[in-house]
């Protein structure tokens, strides 16, 4: 080729990649559009050498005990980020691979949560004690996945990481505590898009915050922070559309950052019914980290988000982080109490202490008496917490 040529056609080049990269590089941070799709669940076969008498008596919990049953390879219809078992609340595991590649590490899904894999075209599934059916509801957040999206995908993450910064926007209704922590809203996260956001189906309802629980939303830990307002909204169109929820469950989330993601519609400051833990919803505020935590410890960065998000919001409703409260179950075939039994529990606990399940992962539970004495240090620190004020709301469950 002449070296005229060559440079005409590098232009040529350059200046479509600069179109099309157009998006990323203007102050708007550029928001593949997410897309939900669904497919049926094969039957699963029981898995091999175990007892016949294993597969009648389950254990008493699901997911407990050695794998019962398993899915043979499942081809999605299309590229997926996110994946679960539409409107399954028990624990079940899954894992995925892009086609022809590396299968990842089997992941634990359970409360109505998927798992995020960041690009994967099959997967396979397995449970413990129980046959998994129904409908598996996938989520893609990336977007296109050709060659030249790919390149884009990569420089926009770039411009992205820094929006990320710049876009962590300070709640308005917590000018009045110096704990108040850095938000990323609805808005930075696509929450509000016409097409592909998630917005909710209803108004959000209000009850009060006498505790905080911690979650954890069993994503893969290796994430890159521009991935991670995408993993949000995600998770969100599948809690609204795989499990049939007003909006996300959680009313906030962290990522393995620090940063500090708004979560259920209605305002931060206000004391917004979430879907964090069956039978004491109306009665707590749920916060959940990006990542899974069943063997692997929270970083130092996402310690810092929650200590500021929940020392934040128990201050703001004259709250301590130390000492116990009393709640009272609203019952739930996934509580571990019956409605109307009170409860004296500390006001930071893990989703487990209240619900049968693993989450929030044994190094993250572990982990709650540090938090709970770095966020009642940072209260203190702050001045302690504001003057109490009426409670609003009343015992609503929302989902």
């Amino acid at each position: 080729m002449r070296p005229k040529a060559r440079h005409l056609l590098l232009a040529a080049i350059s200046g479509a990649l600069v179109w099309i990269a157009a998006p990323a590089l203007s102050a708007q941070r550029y928001m593949p559009e997410a897309v939900d799709f669904e497919q049926a669940l094969p039957s699963l076969r029981a898995a091999a050498k175990v007892p016949q008498a294993r597969l009648v008596r389950a254990p008493k919990r699901a997911g407990a005990g050695p794998v019962t049953f398993r899915s043979s390879v499942v081809v999605a219809p299309k590229r997926f980020d996110l994946v679960g078992l539409a409107r399954e609340l028990r624990p079940l595991e899954i894992r995925a691979r892009p086609e022809g590649g590396e299968w990842s590490v089997w992941v634990e899904a359970e409360d109505g949560s998927p798992v995020y894999f960041g690009g994967a075209d099959e997967l396979q599934l397995r449970a413990r004690g129980w046959r998994p059916k129904g409908v598996l509801h996938y989520v893609n957040v990336s977007g296109t996945t050709s060659f030249a999206g790919g390149l884009l995908t990569r420089a926009r993450e770039a411009v992205n990481s820094a929006f990320i910064s710049a876009s962590a926007v300070l709640d308005p209704r917590a000018e009045a505590l110096p704990t108040r922590p850095q938000v990323i809203s609805r808005a930075a996260w696509g929450a509000n898009r016409a097409s592909g956001g998630c917005r909710p189906r209803e108004r959000p309802e209000k009850g009060t915050v006498k505790a905080a629980i911690v979650h954890h939303t069993v994503t893969a830990n290796e994430y890159s922070e521009a991935e991670a307002p995408r993993i949000v909204l995600g998770i969100c169109r599948y809690h609204r559309n795989g499990n049939g929820w007003n909006d996300i469950g959680y009313n906030a989330l962290v990522d393995r950052f620090g940063n500090v993601y708004a979560g259920r519609a209605g305002g931060l400051a206000k004391p917004i019914i979430g879907a964090q833990a069956q039978g004491f919803n109306a009665q707590t505020s749920g916060v959940a980290t990006i990542g899974t935590h069943t063997t692997t410890p929270i970083t130092s960065a996402t310690a810092q988000g929650l200590v500021s998000f929940i020392a934040w919001k128990l201050a703001l409703n004259g709250l301590q982080a130390r000492g116990k409260t009393t709640l009272t179950s609203a019952g739930g075939e996934l509580s571990r109490y019956p409605v109307g039994r009170r409860l004296r529990l500390n006001r930071v606990f893990g989703h487990g202490t209240v619900g049968l399940t693993a989450c929030p992962g044994k190094a993250l539970e572990a982990d709650m008496i540090r938090l709970r004495r770095l966020i009642q240090t940072r209260i203190e620190e702050s001045g302690g917490p504001a003057p109490t004020t009426p409670p609003e709301g009343g015992g609503v469950t929302s989902r």
